[in-house]
């Protein structure tokens, strides 16, 4: 991001239809000249027709030998009631060959079904559509076998015990595009708050529900003046590596569904100790490093940047000030000095793949992809836009994305 198109961006950040506008004209203009539509540090392994979805959970197995993913059939628009990908994994040399298992009918281009492994089991755990509902199932590698938990799940703690989720149909009103296209009789979907619908915890043996907190107790806990008369909700809950806390996104909004406030909280597997980070108005994307540390796209003091905070205190730094500079999907490596992100199309509609160094802090560019127009969300209720969403193998050694650069949908890897 130049400095005409970062003065641009916070002329415009609060008028998210605006900014849509003047980005859409502003690449069109760009769209003449002609530009290297591929580059990458090392080949790039391409599976067209399959993806895997968000940027916070490993598709790798325990022992790394296996690539979860979502193979998927249906043209590019949004996902219809109904309508199902095919959930499997990748195994073999650089994995090449594909197992299909089952079949999800809760999905969307963003996140996927939340296809997980269950901590270091041989099982996989995803959300399903069925009896009328929406709710999460598990299905074991090695007997073939398929179980049902009552609710859809968001992130599975790394032994495997618990999952934690909330109601995906109030996101799908909420924030169109990251929940499923499904009608249901959810109590208080509609209302602005409710004490009927917050985060809540799944024990995975049992299928045990215990509600950790609401959303009317969020409202409650050092309410903001934007709350006022607001729509709330909750998203994007994940674990910390240990299980033993988790951090989620508080969200409001009044009216136009994009022009959303956010702020990030943390609290342990019981539902307590609630700590509210000192973000303010605007957090996008968050990965754990380690089980004290977040590292987050978000505003504090005015000011958006990556920020690692340390969790349940005040303490703050900014990653890479000068040279990440724009929001992206956050994955850390697992010796912990690496994150790979990405970014949003450029005024090319160039993509980046970008390793940053928190030790030496230092920015390689691992690749660049142009992906066609037609991969540009238009609005909040046709949101296919494919971002890349990397995500580190188990040993630090390749990375795994999605991308369109070759005018399809597909999942990527590449040794880094």
């Amino acid at each position: 991001m130049n400095i005409l198109e970062r003065l641009v961006y916070d002329r415009l950040k609060k008028s998210p239809a605006l900014k849509s506008l003047a980005r859409d004209f502003y690449q069109s203009l760009f769209d003449l000249v002609p530009v290297k539509k591929v580059w990458s540090k090392n080949p790039i392994t391409v599976r067209e027709g399959y993806f895997f979805g968000f940027h916070d959970h490993c598709p790798f197995s325990a022992d790394n030998t296996m690539l979860l993913a979502n193979r998927y059939d249906i043209p590019l628009r949004m996902p219809e009631k109904g309508e199902s990908v095919e959930v499997g994994y990748f195994s073999g040399s650089n994995w090449e060959t594909f197992t299909p298992l089952c079949k999800s009918r809760a999905w969307n281009w963003h996140q996927g079904c939340k296809l997980q492994w269950r901590g270091n089991l041989n099982q996989l755990v995803f959300n399903d559509f069925a009896h009328g509902k929406t709710i999460s199932r598990i299905y074991c590698i090695d007997t073939g076998t398929l179980r049902d938990l009552p609710e859809a799940i968001s992130s599975i703690s790394g032994d495997g015990q618990y999952g934690i989720g909330y109601s995906f149909a109030r996101v799908q009103k909420c924030m169109p595009g990251y929940g499923y296209p499904y009608e249901t009789d959810e109590p208080d979907l509609n209302n602005p708050v409710t004490s009927e619908s917050g985060i809540y915890r799944i024990n995975l043996d049992s299928g045990k529900i215990d509600q950790l907190v609401s959303i009317a107790g969020l409202v409650e806990l050092a309410p903001e003046e934007s709350m006022n008369g607001a729509k709330h909700f909750v998203s994007h809950a994940l674990f910390s590596p240990s299980g033993n806390r988790f951090t989620f996104m508080h969200r409001w909004f009044k009216g136009d569904v994009r022009n959303r406030y956010s702020r990030l909280i943390s609290m342990d597997i019981q539902g307590k100790d609630l700590h509210i980070f000192p973000a303010r108005d605007m957090v996008s994307h968050v990965a754990w490093r380690n089980n004290e540390e977040i590292l987050a796209y978000c505003r504090v003091n005015n000011r958006d940047a990556y920020y690692l905070f340390t969790d349940q205190t005040g303490s703050f730094k900014i990653i890479g000030p000068d040279v990440l500079l724009s929001d992206g999907h956050p994955s850390v490596s697992p010796d912990e000095r690496f994150v790979i992100t990405d970014t949003y199309p450029d005024r090319t509609r160039r993509i980046s793949l970008l390793k940053y160094d928190m030790e030496k802090e230092e920015l390689e560019k691992l690749a660049y992809l142009i992906h066609p127009r037609k991969f540009q969300s238009s609005n909040p209720y046709h949101n296919w836009r494919c971002d890349l969403h990397p995500r580190w193998d188990r040993y630090g050694e390749a990375v795994c994305f999605d991308s369109a650069h070759t005018g399809t949908r597909s999942l990527c890897t590449m040794k880094v």
